[in-house]
């Protein structure tokens, strides 16, 4: 019979196992395709007042699995990257601290409003000066880094909500991982090393609570987008898609390039995402991971004959062992 297990280690190589274990009353890991961090919260009981844990800004190292396998489908210990704390509160009665850490330090400056411009540059160099700025590296796909930039404002906005408009902008997954700010094709199934993802195959016996849902987008089969035309002084629109319904997109770009690009990746993520399906594992795998590609088997052959693919993994490890929920999009096979 499998055991389920959690390695959590501190920046300077202390290993918390052996004090944290027997405390943890709950830890989850959510794990996104994009737009945040991914975050990490655990809550240890401190009855007896003498826990002492790192404080904001101290990273930890976390690996979950099984410590002993019971069967050949199920990992080990997989290592689950690195964390920072940014939050640290403690509660009672019953005494408790509950920790939050993420896998990027987002807490200050990535979150700051601020307002400034890029002209005649791409959108690599643009993501690499934001990512040095707060202390990573960034990891753009090759056709999307050199992707060219005419002009592009972050007018009052973070860096954080920047980053994310530029994903949706480029239908491309935009988060932090370990430090790194990846930048990838969004339903490309490439791990964030740029290597391709291993499919996998869920069966409806691996669970219980499932969910099914269609993102009808009110039968839209098009969209538009529009951009200021400087020299007629007056604003354009490009067309994508179909032309029965089409839906417009609400910003007003600057060059007719941009607008196409935007409307393209609004009807390329509207197609990826026209389902929805969530999922409760009895038994979770640590080796599942955002934009793996999934096969479903068991429910009906609408919901089978799908292309899934994962969108987030939310694992929890406690009392009841080591479960997970999943939430995947899905696009016609």
């Amino acid at each position: 019979m499998p055991i389920a297990a959690v390695r959590l280690t501190l920046d300077d190589g202390t290993d918390l196992a052996a004090a944290v274990d027997p405390r943890l009353t709950e830890l989850t890991l959510t794990e996104t395709r994009g737009e945040e961090a991914d975050q990490l919260s655990f809550t240890l009981q401190n009855a007896d007042g003498l826990l002492a844990m790192p404080g904001s800004g101290r990273r930890l190292s976390l690996a979950l699995g099984w410590r002993v396998g019971g069967a050949d489908a199920l990992p080990g210990l997989v290592d689950k990257g690195s964390y920072v704390v940014d939050e640290v509160r403690a509660s009672g009665p019953p005494d408790q601290i509950t920790i939050t850490a993420r896998s990027a330090d987002l807490a200050r400056t990535y979150r700051q409003r601020r307002t400034r411009s890029w002209t005649d540059t791409t959108l690599g160099s643009v993501l690499g000066q934001i990512a040095s700025e707060h202390g990573g590296t960034a990891r753009v796909e090759s056709t999307l880094a050199t992707r060219a930039i005419t002009a592009i404002e972050q007018e009052g906005k973070s860096d954080m909500a920047f980053v994310r408009d530029l994903g949706r902008r480029y239908d491309a997954i935009a988060t932090w991982k370990a430090g790194v700010l990846l930048f990838l094709p969004a339903g490309g199934g490439a791990s964030a090393s740029g290597t391709p993802l291993a499919g996998t195959v869920i069966t409806r016996q691996q669970g219980s609570q499932w969910e099914f849902s269609s993102a009808d987008r009110e039968k839209s089969d098009g969209v538009q987008a529009q951009w200021h035309d400087a020299e007629a002084g007056r604003r354009r629109t490009v067309s994508v898609g179909g032309s029965t319904n089409r839906r417009r997109l609400p910003r007003v770009y600057a060059t007719q390039a941009e607008a196409r690009q935007a409307a393209e990746a609004a009807l390329s993520r509207d197609a990826r995402t026209a389902w929805r399906f969530t999922y409760s594992l009895a038994v979770a795998d640590p080796g599942l991971q955002p934009d793996m590609r999934v096969t479903l088997q068991g429910w009906s052959s609408l919901i089978d004959g799908i292309r899934w693919t994962l969108a987030k993994v939310e694992t929890s490890y406690g009392p009841g062992g080591l479960v997970q929920r999943i939430e995947l999009d899905g696009a016609a096979g």
